[in-house]
């Protein structure tokens, strides 16, 4: 029920928006900035309806959890998250594993592994499944230094 009232109060603050600007456009606009406010009103309290009326749907454990805040990371700190996790799988990450082993979201830590790989700090290699393994080939495992004279 919440939800079909939120979608006729927002319908109706849209119709009032409209009539609004159909009255500046005649010219017959003797209280347009009240008749705005109004019409906002409407579509705020229908907008606050349906996401009401949508939270009660969800499991009471989802509905109440708390809001996670994470602390903003600079552009140095999450290079050095992603070359931390990097240097963790030996130099060879996928997306989701820099997503898991920080505190990244699986968008943000492709879109530094991008910008790693375009800047030449990796290359980025792709398996039969498709996936995107970036490899840092400075934090990948050295070879002795007799093995790598030997022919």
């Amino acid at each position: 029920m919440k939800n079909i009232i939120g979608w006729a109060l927002a319908a109706f603050g849209v119709i009032g928006f409209g009539v609004e600007i159909d009255n500046l456009l005649k010219g017959t606009a003797d209280h347009t900035v009240t008749g705005f406010i109004i019409a906002a009103l409407f579509i705020l309290g229908g907008l606050a309806l349906i996401r009401s009326a949508r939270r009660a749907k969800l499991p009471p454990e989802l509905r109440e959890a708390p809001i996670v805040v994470r602390p903003s990371l600079g552009a140095r700190d999450i290079e050095r998250a992603v070359l931390a996790c990097a240097k963790q799988h030996g130099g060879r990450v996928t997306i989701a594993e820099v997503a898991a082993g920080s505190q990244l979201s699986f968008t943000e830590a492709k879109e530094v592994l991008e910008e790693l790989s375009r800047a030449g700090a990796c290359t980025v290699d792709v398996t039969e499944n498709g996936a995107f393994i970036y490899e840092f080939n400075g934090l990948m495992p050295r070879e002795p230094a007799r093995a790598a004279l030997d022919p």
